[in-house]
Formats: structure tokens, sequence, C-alpha cells
């Protein structure tokens, strides 16, 4: 299959089913495509959820859409920057800026054309001629425009405050942009002095090397310890700052000894009290993440250093009471996962705090796939503490197009027929300051990569490009995304549509999960379990990889496996066998007047697939209708129908029935399966249908309505399938002549199974072939076994007398008394259940034995007599 995969990548190339077409009439339906960062291979995940969204669009062009699915990569940011400076050998600051950011491109370039490759091999069809990467300038124009225009609404500010900032990469970061892990610390308690009274004062922290940048101490107003203290004031061990005691209500009491130390910044509570309690700052650690001159004996040391250093000297000193371990939540930078700090720092800000509740508003005009990821969404926007800070210090991602006065720091934005621009290069609006006549510096800081990726419906929809397309296009289809960016990407998109537009982004939303390893574990390198989805391309082809990922349900995490692959496979040479039987065994004719009962028993329930199949579609949910396709397919199609109609293929109504059904499930599998259903219907389906691909076909909606058929093609289809398992019983092949069969039945069935008693016999080449009235079947009960599971609770040391009871009797008496409820056993009268036996029946007709059984509303007897 790998061979023909190759073929149908090739053709597809020269057809261009995928591209959106700008002068149909047909309703467009617009994916918010994830532009992948441009920093290296596929992994499982994104294999994963690239073909979701490639499920998707394909289903949807099949149902009659102009579909817009656009590829996409991003290239700016932090992603390629940190592989670029492994790729050198240096920092980003130790190569000169012009070369970095060439550096970065060259390598956004080579990781880029891979990345398309990787998207052909998976069967990921997105549309080249809607191609768009976010370090162009033709998208980086519309960034800049979109701050340009939040600039003069007032939504943008510059301000200095505390801003997660990371060491290593040298740049303010973004709440959404951090990531916790538990570390071992510890808790260390020091010796503070009550200035007033000299009495000493034991404080708990984990960060004691701020003592230098301490500001108050924070007390409960009801921790009865310390209510005394409220009010006076502390003496810090070592550089001996005077802080005030104050009442916090936000102290938790049972944390160390209840009294704690508020610095400026250890964490966020700090951030928190400093601004409440209106304290000073200190500037104890710099963008380095080393201690600043204002930490006097620890200054110039990396932050974990001077940790260290004063727990030496505070022992030293006497000053260390005790250490304790402690697990705790440390924060890092999402991108090379070093512990981030507080700076204080000139930042660009959004104002997007104070609109929670409007962006919650408008998220419920969005339709969540599962409904209940929109909560994760309301819990973040709840939780924040602060605007969104959107200034990097970066060489590689898109200019804030700003210049500032070098003399009174005034800002000059540019102007709307400038973008795209950048400050370093390219000349202000104007000459001089407008406010003081000075120097206009063009600003060297970046966007975050989230101010980029936070407009692709807005640049997919051509906002301040094409206001034509705009009213088109925007607000788009569907995004699809997963969970761990419902914080960043969805938020970030919702805030700016609404900033700019006043509208949702989308229609729909729909949230992926993690595919993990197939030990239920997160994929890491250290564990052994990282699944390579090129490999598994390699091994099985793509369909099989695209059958495991349409088994995985949104919203939920998957354990990758292996069994679904190899199932996956299974399923695409069924279906290649199926397509191949149907496709030369069939034609595309009329349907016939006379259709035989399992025609029209196929046909109903195919048209009850596709309608399940459809709404699960339609709803987003791949995983069901993938099982209700398959279930069809391998549960009544493939095993049952072909099977039982061979012995009249050259009927019309075979050929007619084959071909609706098999064209229909082949087409049906297509959006899943590419490969496969192309090369079948290349091979067995064109030469009737004239399409150039399987994929420019529509999506079957069979309106066939049978319901009397259906049922009574039910029971034929088990009657069959009963004699193909007695035949497997007896070590015959399906094909080898079974002498005699006799089915019985009531009612309108009876009639059915004589008139169809052909059927089954050319099914499944009986000999003699009985079909009688369900009357005729005679029945006697040859016995009783005990059933000593049941008896021993119920009797206890009565069963031996009770087993001796059966055997003196008839069976059948025996069970009408069992049935009465009571017997009599050594005079004593005690109550009996049926269930205390298991009953032998012996079955025959005419006074020949049969083994008999149950074949829906029939009853199927093999005579045992051979």
């Amino acid at each position: 299959m790998k061979e023909a995969e190759e073929r149908w990548r090739r053709e597809w190339r020269k057809i261009g089913y995928e591209r959106f077409d700008w002068g149909s009439e047909k309703p467009i339906y617009s994916i918010d495509v994830p532009p992948r960062y441009a920093s290296g291979r596929l992994h499982i995940g994104h294999a994963t959820h690239y073909t979701h969204q490639d499920i998707i669009a394909r289903y949807k062009r099949m149902r009659g859409y102009n579909v817009f699915f656009p590829l996409c990569f991003d290239v700016n940011g932090m992603p390629i920057e940190v592989q670029v400076e492994r790729k050198l050998g240096k920092k980003m600051r130790d190569v000169p800026r012009e070369e970095f950011v060439e550096e970065c491109r060259k390598f956004a370039d080579e990781k880029i054309e891979i990345m398309k490759r990787q998207f052909e091999l998976l069967g990921i069809w997105m549309d080249e001629t809607l191609y768009y990467r976010t370090d162009a300038e033709y998208y980086r124009r519309i960034t800049q425009l979109s701050f340009i225009e939040m600039w003069k609404k007032g939504l943008v500010y510059r301000g200095e405050f505390p801003v997660n900032w990371c060491p290593r990469c040298g740049t303010a970061i973004a709440d959404a942009e951090l990531e916790y892990r538990e570390e071992e610390t510890e808790l260390v308690y020091m010796k503070f002095k009550v200035q007033e009274t000299g009495e000493d004062l034991i404080i708990a922290s984990t960060r004691p090397e701020l003592l230098c940048a301490i500001q108050m101490v924070a007390v409960h107003p009801e921790d009865e310890r310390y209510r005394g203290l409220i009010g006076k004031h502390a003496v810090a061990p070592i550089f001996n700052r005077v802080v005030e005691i104050r009442a916090e209500e936000g102290v938790d009491p049972s944390f160390g000894t209840g009294a704690v130390m508020v610095c400026t910044f250890g964490d966020k509570d700090d951030v928190r009290m400093v601004f409440k309690h209106k304290l000073g700052i200190t500037r104890a650690i710099d963008r380095d993440g080393r201690m600043t001159e204002e930490c006097g004996l620890l200054a110039g040391l990396p932050v974990e250093e001077a940790r260290e250093r004063i727990k030496e000297e505070l022992q030293r000193r006497g000053l260390l009471v005790k250490r304790e371990k402690m697990v705790h939540n440390v924060a890092t930078c999402w991108r090379c996962h070093t512990p981030v700090e507080f700076i204080v720092t000139p930042q660009w800000f959004f104002k997007t705090r104070e609109f929670g509740q409007e962006v919650l508003r408008l998220a419920d005009e969005i339709r969540w796939f599962p409904e209940h990821m929109k909560k994760r969404l309301r819990q973040w926007v709840e939780s924040l503490d602060w605007d969104w800070v959107i200034s990097r210090q970066r060489y590689f991602a898109t200019p804030i197009p700003v210049w500032i006065c070098e003399d009174c720091g005034y800002v000059v934005v540019a102007r709307e027929d400038q973008p795209y621009v950048d400050p370093l290069r390219d000349p202000p609006p104007v000459e001089r300051c407008p406010r003081c006549g000075g120097r206009l510096r063009g600003s060297d800081e970046v966007f975050d990569t989230w101010v980029d990726s936070s407009i692709t419906p807005l640049y997919n929809s051509f906002w301040r490009r094409d206001e034509e397309k705009f009213e088109k296009l925007f607000p788009m289809s569907l995004r699809i995304q997963s969970h761990d960016i419902i914080r960043t990407w969805a938020y970030y998109t919702i805030i700016r549509s609404m900033f700019l537009t006043g509208k949702r982004p989308w229609n729909d939303i729909v949230i992926d999960g993690f595919i993990l390893g197939p030990d239920g574990r997160p994929m890491h390198a250290s564990w052994g379990n990282v699944v390579d989805p090129l490999e598994v391309i390699e091994e099985f082809g793509a369909d099989p990889f695209r059958y495991f990922a349409s088994k995985t349900t949104p919203g939920e995490d998957t354990a990758f496996r292996y069994k679904e692959v190899v199932r996956g496979s299974r399923l695409v040479q069924k279906i290649w066998n199926a397509s191949l039987f149907a496709g030369r065994n069939s034609d595309n004719i009329e349907m016939p007047k006379r259709l035989r009962i399992l025609d029209k028993w196929v046909l109903h329930a195919y048209s009850r697939a596709m309608r399940e199949a459809t709404a699960h579609m339609d709803s987003y949910r791949w995983d069901r209708a993938m099982k209700v396709l398959e279930d069809f397919f391998w549960g009544v199609f493939a095993d049952h129908y072909i099977e039982a109609v061979k012995h009249r293929l050259g009927e019309e109504n075979t050929k007619f029935t084959l071909f609706t059904v098999g064209y229909g499930i082949l087409r049906a599998f297509a959006p899943f399966l590419p490969f496969v259903t192309e090369d079948a219907y290349q091979n067995f389906f064109r030469d009737k249908v004239g399409l150039e691909s399987i994929h420019l076909a529509s999506w079957p909606t069979p309106d066939y309505h049978f319901p009397e058929e259906a049922r009574l093609g039910e029971t034929i289809k088990e009657v069959i399938a009963a004699i193909r398992r007695e035949k497997a019983e007896r070590g015959l092949s399906p094909a080898t002549p079974i002498p005699r069969v006799l089915v019985f039945a009531r009612g309108e069935v009876l009639e059915a199974l004589k008139a169809e008693a052909d059927e089954i016999a050319g099914a499944m080449r009986v000999g003699e072939l009985g079909i009688e009235d369900l009357s005729a079947l005679e029945r006697r009960i040859s016995a009783l076994k005990p059933n000593y599971a049941t008896i021993g609770p119920l009797l206890k040391g009565m069963t031996s007398k009770f087993v001796q009871w059966l055997r003196e009797g008839e069976p059948g008496e025996r069970l009408e008394e069992l049935r009465s409820g009571q017997i009599v056993l050594d005079g004593v009268q005690v109550r009996v259940h049926e269930s205390m036996v298991q009953v032998v029946e012996e079955w025959s007709y005419a006074g020949e034995p049969l083994k008999i059984v149950k074949a829906g509303e029939a009853v199927v007897g093999f005579p045992t007599r051979r």
C-alpha cells in the first residue's frame, strides 16, 4: 500500500482538490489551522491533531462546502531562537542581531520544507494557495496594524511593573507561558528582632536571599500569636532593614511560623501585597538572574548560589534556627524550563484583566466541543491578576512599531500606512519628538509570539487587506487546538478579536487531548516511551496511523496504542478486498423494481449508519463516526451481505446493491483513510462513476427506509451466520456443502424464510433446507443437573438430600416442583428455585434428534445423526 500512497500524493498535487475556490457559490467552511512552529519534526501529538483537522476538511468538502484550509507555519519567537542558539553554540546576544535573525530564517526554511513533506506523508492536504508564515512581512504588517488600532483605542500602555522574567532567554514572558514543576527546596527559619521590644521573631522563607529586598512582615489579623506585634517593626537579619509588621488576610497562619516576609519579589503573593500596601521596591535581581549591588555580600551571585551563601552566613552568625525540606511548585519558562523571576522593567501591555466578563460573554457565543472545556477558559480568566505583557527582549519576532524620545520618553507609534516597519531600520512618522523636540530612537523590542498567533483568524479572513473577503470569511468556522493552550491561543485570540472586531473569531472550537506514551505517561526520551509517527508510517503506512488518530476522543488524553494501528492495517486490507469484490460485481444502475430481503436489509442498515456517522461528524466526534462506519462495514456489509450474495452475483438487484453500498461506504471512509479509498476507487469504481478522484465525490446521504425487511433480514442473516458457525465447528469450509438444515419460525418470519429459502441454501450450500412452523419443534427435558453454587447457600447441610431427590424423579416433573417454590426433604419443607438446576433439553423434529441454535426470531436445527 505504501507504493500506492506515494502515487496518490503525486496525483493529488496535480488535481488540487484541496484548493479554495474564490469564485465558488458554495457555502464557505473555514478552518483556523494552528500554524505549526517551524522548530523541528512533527511529533505524535502534531501528527494526530493535524490529521483530525484534515479529516474535518475532507468531510466538509464532501458535504458541499468550499473549504478554506491553509498551510501555515509559526516562524517567530523563542522556539526557533533557542534551537538556533543550540545550533550555533552561542547565546543570542553574543551574535550580531541581523546575523542571528538570518540564521533563524534559514533554520525555519529548512524545517518548513521537512514538515511540508511530513504533512504529505500523513495525507494532510492543506491549501498552499492560502500559505502563510508569521515571519513574513505581509503577516507582520497585520500584527503591527492590530497593535496600532488597539493603541488608538487606549488598550495599550507602557509601564514599569514586575513581570515574569526568564534569565536564560533574557525576556519577559506572560503568565500563560509559565510551566510549573515540583521541586524540593528548604524552608529556612530565621531570627528577626522586634525593634520596639528586642524580642526574637522567627520567620520562615524559601527565598532567604531576598532579605535585602524585604518591604514588610505580614501576619494574619486573627493570629493570636502576633496580634500584639501589628504596627510594630521588624529588623531583618544580616541586612538590618527595618520594616513594619502589618495585618494581611492573605497570610496562611499554618505556613512556617505564620509570619512571612514580603520582598520584591519572591512570588505572586509578594507582588500582590506590595501593590496592595503601597510598599517600596528594591531591585534585588537583575536581568541575568544575578543579585544586584543592593544585596551587599550577595552582589553578582546567581540566585541559587546567593541562596546557599545567605544560609551559610545566617548559620555562621547564629541567626538560622532550622531548615526543613519541602516540595513546592516552581514557575519555569515554557521554552527553556529555567525558573523565572519577577523583575521590574519597562514593558508593553495590552489591557486585558478588566475585560474578563466581556471575554466570557463572547466565549459563550462559540460552540465548544467538548462543552466542559469552556470551564478551563473561565477558570483562567477569573485567575488573572494583571494585564498581558506583550513585549519581549528578543530578536526574531515582529518589531513593536514605536519610537521613543530619548529625552522625555514620549512614545510615537507608526502611522497605519507604514507597516510593515522596523523601527531599528526605518524612520519614524515624524522627525522629532512632538512633545519636546528630542531625538526619537526606534524600539528594539519585539512582540510576544502570541501577539502574532492571536490574529490568525483575522489574517485568514483578510482583515485590513480586503473588506469584501473579510465579510465573507469572518468569523471563521472552526478552530481545533489542544487543551494546554486554551489559556494562551484560545484566550488571546478571543480577546483580540473582541477588541478589533467586536465579534467571536470562530463559530466552533474543538479541544484535542494529548497523545501519551504506550505506557500511559507523557512521552519522554529518558523514559523510552517516545513514538515517532514517521516510523509508524514507515512500518504500517499512513492510513493505519490515521485510523489510530480517528479513534481518539476530543478533549481526552489518549495513550498511543500500536494495536489500533494494527487493527487499522486490517481494516485497510479489508476495505481493499471488499471494494475489489463489490466493484467487479456491481454496476451503477437505477434501483431495480425487485429487491430481495437481504438487499433491503443492507440498504436500510447503510442508511441508518450514514445518518449516525453524519450526526457524529457534524459534532466533531470523529471517533464515534469511525466506530459506526467500521461496525457497519465489518458487521453488516463485508462479513454478512457480501458472503450471502456470492451465489447470485449476476442479478440486477445484487449489482445495484453492491455498487450502492460498496461505493457509498468507500466514500464514507475517504476523509479518514484517504489513500486506500482513493486506490480502491480508481481501480474498481472510477469507470462506473467518472470523477477524477474519490475526494471530489459527495458524502453519502442514502435514504433507504425498509423497516420491515430490516427486521426480517436480520433473522435471515442470523440463520446464515448460524449455519456458517456450525460448518466451522465441524471443520468444514464455508464452500463445503452441508447435507440438511431445518429452520423453525412463526408468522411473517416463517413466510419470509420460505420466500428466501433459496437465498439461505445458496449462500451456505445447503443440500436440503427445511422451513417449518416453530410448533413442529419437539422439546423434551432429559436431565436436571445440580447447580451447586446456588444450592449450597440456600440449603446448607441438605445439599446431598436435594441431589438424591433430583435423581429419584422424572426431570420434567421435578422441574415443575421446583417452579412451585417449595418441596419437602426428609419431612422438612424447604424453599427452592429453578436456578438450583441446569436444565438439559433434547430437541427433535418428527422424531429426528436435532442440535438447535437461536437465530434472531428463528431457530436453526442441525440433525445429530450423520
